[in-house]
């Protein structure tokens, strides 16, 4: 690309015969153009240029290369726009297993990707954790969100994880504790808890309880709902705790009802990975996987 944009920068100045108004055509300054001029000289080890205080004029050399270069980057630039053509023309269907709880980051991809692939289908479906790795692995779904706590997630299909965030306690907001900055599990070893139903969130379930055992006590459990929004507005009834990863988005939908306190503990984190069945020849997949490379990570917990 850098002997690209060198050439480009000799063609509009070899056309205009001055180098401030090529400088002003390509967006560049005049030094940042005669460095290019320059090091394509040196490259080519001839002479592209005559310049004096009055007038620029081609060199022989410069000349053949200026008749040449004018039609290789017609070429370039046709074989440009059919590589960006070729994107836009992707068709096809991609089958996207979701929890529920994406709200913070997947309007903006799909916006983004919809706007890049327009004949891409998407097919969204809201199911359980587990069924959507069933139907991962049977192929009735191309591509999944998992979510998983601590540092660590093993599974029989590919991930690629895009979101981490500190957990934190959800609690009632006449809590005695509702204004503390963060709490340790045993600070709250006497509540009772409410936690998501181990057929939507087993991974969850097994987590909390193992870090409540290693802090010597078992937890009470006195609900355990089958939907996140159930959990919600349990524990702002005052019914019991909860737990979930910081997300700006329900922390604004929560803020009035539920204090969000930070909970202690170098694996206290909930993370958020894409997930898909190695071998799905869906040639969407990849595509959809790269829209997550510059994902932003959620603000920090205040």
């Amino acid at each position: 690309m850098e002997d690209i944009r060198h050439l480009r920068s000799f063609i509009y100045v070899a056309e205009h015969l001055n180098f401030t108004k090529a400088a002003e055509q390509l967006y560049i300054s005049q030094s940042t153009l005669s460095k290019h001029i320059a090091e394509l000289e040196e490259q080519l080890g001839v002479q592209l240029f005559v310049r004096t205080h009055h007038s620029v004029r081609l060199t022989p050399p410069g000349s053949t290369l200026f008749e040449e270069s004018r039609s290789l980057m017609t070429k370039i630039g046709e074989a440009f726009e059919r590589a960006r053509k070729s994107q836009r023309e992707v068709w096809g269907t991609l089958r996207i297993g979701c929890m529920g709880i994406e709200h913070a980051f997947l309007p903006r991809i799909l916006k983004h990707f919809v706007s890049l692939y327009p004949h891409v289908k998407l097919d969204i479906q809201v199911m359980p954790i587990p069924r959507i790795n069933e139907a991962l692995e049977r192929q009735e779904l191309d591509i999944g969100f998992n979510t998983f706590i601590g540092n660590e997630f093993t599974s029989k299909l590919e991930i690629h994880r895009i979101r981490r965030a500190r957990l934190c306690f959800l609690l009632p907001r006449n809590h005695p504790y509702a204004n503390k900055y963060s709490l340790d599990l045993a600070d709250l070893k006497q509540e009772r808890f409410i936690l998501m139903s181990p057929t939507t969130f087993p991974i969850g379930i097994d987590w909390f309880i193992q870090q409540c055992n290693q802090r010597g006590f078992t937890p009470n459990i006195v609900s355990q709902p089958a939907r996140v929004e159930t959990l919600f507005w349990q524990v702002t009834a005052g019914m019991g705790i909860s737990f979930w990863g910081f997300d700006p988005v329900f922390c604004q939908m929560l803020r009035h009802h539920v204090s969000l306190v930070a909970m202690n503990g170098t694996n206290a984190y909930g993370n958020i990975a894409l997930v898909w069945k190695r071998g799905n020849p869906n040639p969407i997949i990849p595509l959809f996987i790269k829209e997550f490379d510059g994902i932003k990570p959620p603000r920090k917990l205040h």
